[in-house]
């Protein structure tokens, strides 16, 4: 996954993995938790605060205002050593389900899109929903892969993968999606148009529904994973 990183990284500084994992806590009301929570991981430039600054708690509130949520600061160093998924177990859902939460949504940009995806894969029936806006799913060479193949709902992945082939067991799981007989959590995927991680056209064709792809004008920044967000909030059924 290093290459992957370093992609993704920039020129952030990396940061140590801390023991628990940071969370920012926003609960809708003062009374109590609700039924659901929306747990927002940042991407690897970004920090919980950045997420309440751009509006995303905000534009939550005002769509559905009854869900809770927390930002997780799911920042590059789990991933870089490898605790990404054990911490935010430990540290923000098991949590979560200690004070009630019935439904538990994951969402996150860039990075924390990615890791919204790769704790879903590996926590069967632990998330019932995903808004994943901007996430790496592969490399240009396995997408080009795919894309050969006629897309993800087509591709055949030579088997068994290569140890650590992360990128390939994540679109292996992504194909279930247009299988009805494997269980998966409801996802909400896109793009800004000319972000430099979108896929190729045509690669989700088969898996989900339309309105289940976003997409947005502009790169890998603030203006489409905004627009994308609010697209996201007005399709998805969160319960309050």
């Amino acid at each position: 996954m290093t290459g992957v990183l370093g992609l993704l990284v920039g020129c952030a500084l990396p940061r140590p993995a801390k023991v628990p994992m940071d969370a920012l806590w926003l609960p809708a009301s003062s009374s109590g938790p609700g039924h659901t929570l929306v747990v927002f991981m940042p991407g690897s430039q970004e920090v919980p605060q950045d997420i309440v600054r751009e509006g995303f708690v905000d534009q939550l509130r005002l769509r559905h205002p009854g869900v809770d949520m927390v930002v997780a600061d799911a920042h590059m160093g789990y991933f870089r050593n490898g605790s990404f998924e054990a911490r935010l177990r430990a540290d923000v859902i098991e949590p979560a389900r200690a004070r009630g939460y019935r439904s538990i949504w994951l969402a996150g940009i860039s990075l924390g899109g990615m890791g919204s995806l790769l704790y879903a894969k590996s926590a069967p029936g632990e998330i019932d929903g995903l808004i994943a806006l901007a996430p790496f799913i592969g490399s240009h060479s396995v997408l080009s892969e795919v894309a050969e193949a006629g897309g993800i709902a087509r591709w055949q992945p030579a088997l068994p993968l290569q140890p650590g082939d992360f990128q390939r067991d994540l679109l292996r799981w992504l194909k279930g999606y247009g299988d009805p007989a494997q269980a998966r959590p409801v996802l909400y995927i896109g793009y800004g148009t000319r972000d430099r991680l979108e896929p190729f056209p045509g690669l989700f064709d088969g898996l989900l529904p339309a309105d289940h792809l976003l997409s947005a004008p502009g790169g890998h920044d603030w203006a489409p994973w905004k627009a994308m967000w609010v697209d996201a909030l007005e399709r998805a059924p969160l319960r309050p």
